[in-house]
């Protein structure tokens, strides 16, 4: 057996291992069951195929030129597609279905024509196309999504491996008796192709396992800024967005406001319903605040029964209004979905350089103890900061 020959057998079996890896991964470890499928059958697809070349001259021609050709092509489309339901990007269906019906039909002439160069250019620029896509979905989406570093670290391996195949094509084309000898015939290319596709096989599995890895390491972060019980955000993930509020005040003087929320007298409702009722109050009163609050608001549980709301870029008059619309949406809820229920408002705003964020929260938690002393169910503006020079309300 030729050098290119065992590196190719050293490829079938290694995608073999890959396969039955992200099996495993899918069976047992978490990820995406259609994912799963989707890049072990690349694996596999990728393996059969590398072994259908080893077999020509042994079985016809069908099998170790059409058939072989088409299998690859066919794992890098499933790569493609798996990285597309992976990212819930959209998934190009038809696309891929078009791109395996013609190269069929242009691997069919080039098996009567017995033609190499056609052969090697028929399989080359399809997976030149559809790794270069893909190395463009995933950066544009990993973007959009903030994940700079990962877009940057999935998308240049698809792209250098799909410029590789581009090469490849441009090459056979060029220099046709170099470039565009059978896969399996001994020669000093065709081993640097087989090594191309060795070491691309593996880099292209790190990247699927670097994703999956990014997408758990992302949701254990978000579970460790969520409240588990109302879905929001916790005390942990309300310093960064304070920290911002702030930088942009001093930056660009964009003022914002705190408002803390606590529900009236819920010992009583724990005591009268039970936990259970007050624990699905709390989810309730999360679900108007949800519904009152605007988009670009943070609402964080800071415990128990008191809440948070942060709200960027608001003066005084937009925050008392949130304050007092969240009050009226509580107070007139449905009666008949919950235990009744009112909730007591503090409202600070932050218009000073000077003034620390702690000392924000501090105003608004004053401002709603005040609240509770008045009565509770009302709103009830902070004092000022020494350093802003409002006046209080």
């Amino acid at each position: 057996m030729n050098d290119t020959a065992t590196v190719l057998l050293l490829i079938a079996l290694q995608q073999g291992l890959f396969a039955l890896g992200w099996w495993v991964t899918g069976r047992w470890l978490g990820l995406t069951r259609l994912v799963a499928l989707q890049w072990a059958g690349a694996a596999l697809a990728f393996a059969a195929g590398l072994g259908l070349i080893l077999q020509r001259g042994a079985l016809p021609p069908v099998l170790t030129w059409f058939a072989a050709n088409l299998l690859v092509l066919l794992a890098f489309v499933l790569i493609r597609r798996g990285v597309q339901v992976f990212l819930r990007i959209r998934v190009t269906d038809v696309e891929h279905a078009a791109l395996l019906a013609l190269d069929g039909v242009l691997l069919t002439i080039g098996l009567y024509a017995e033609h190499p160069t056609w052969a090697v250019i028929c399989i080359s620029i399809p997976i030149a196309w559809t790794l270069l896509r893909a190395a463009f979905e995933s950066h544009r989406r990993l973007v959009a999504d903030d994940a700079i570093a990962a877009a940057r670290t999935v998308a240049a391996p698809l792209a250098l491996l799909g410029i590789t195949f581009a090469a490849r094509a441009v090459l056979g084309a060029w220099v046709p008796e170099l470039a565009a000898r059978p896969l399996h015939e001994p020669s000093g290319f065709n081993t640097g192709i087989a090594m191309a596709f060795m070491m691309g096989g593996l880099v292209i599995n790190m990247v699927l396992a670097l994703l999956v890895v990014a997408r758990m390491v992302r949701r254990l972060r978000q579970r460790s800024l969520r409240d588990a019980l109302t879905g929001l955000l916790n005390r942990r993930a309300l310093a960064p967005l304070l920290r911002r509020e702030v930088g942009r005040l001093r930056r660009y003087g964009e003022t914002f406001a705190v408002l803390m929320v606590d529900v009236d007298h819920f010992k009583r409702i724990n005591d009268s319903f039970g936990h259970a009722a007050g624990d699905a109050a709390l989810v309730e009163l999360a679900r108007l605040m949800r519904e009152a609050a605007r988009d670009v608001d943070h609402i964080v549980r800071m415990g128990g029964e008191e809440f948070c709301l942060l709200l960027p870029h608001t003066d005084l008059e937009g925050a008392l209004r949130l304050g007092t619309r969240l009050r009226e949406v509580v107070r007139n809820a449905d009666e008949s979905a919950r235990v009744p229920m009112t909730v007591s408002v503090g409202v600070a705003i932050a218009q000073s350089i000077a003034e620390p964020a702690h000392a924000v929260i501090a105003r608004a938690d004053a401002a709603l103890y005040r609240a509770k002393a008045a009565g509770r169910d009302r709103v009830v503006l902070a004092e000022p900061s020494a350093a802003s020079g409002l006046q209080a309300a």
